[in-house]
């Protein structure tokens, strides 16, 4: 993912963030709200290794590419078509001010 960066910006997706909003509670009310739509390029990368209880699982990850100044952190989701992804990371490289790179994980 290096070199020009607006013919590898190929899919559409959406940054979602859990809403602020309460329910009548005051618990949260666990619903997601678009923060940004925008163009990126995708691509899988090797499997995180996480344990759950006994038995190892592979989560798949994934990069995703984007413009500078996109609203991203740790925590939102990108959703592409059906498939949704936990933002792990936000990476900004001075050397290509241009662009971020977001490390994400599949939701399941």
């Amino acid at each position: 993912m290096s070199g020009e960066l607006a013919g590898a910006l190929t899919r559409r997706i959406s940054i979602l963030r859990r809403a602020a909003d309460r329910d009548d509670l005051g618990g949260a009310s666990g619903e997601w709200e678009v923060v940004a739509a925008t163009w990126a390029a995708l691509e899988p990368i090797a499997a995180a290794s996480w344990g759950a209880g006994d038995l190892p699982a592979a989560t798949p990850r994934w990069r995703a590419l984007l413009r500078a100044g996109v609203d991203a952190v740790a925590g939102d989701r990108l959703q592409w078509r059906l498939l949704l992804l936990t933002v792990r990371a936000v990476t900004a490289d001075p050397a290509t001010p241009d662009r971020i790179v977001l490390t994400l994980e599949e939701d399941r």
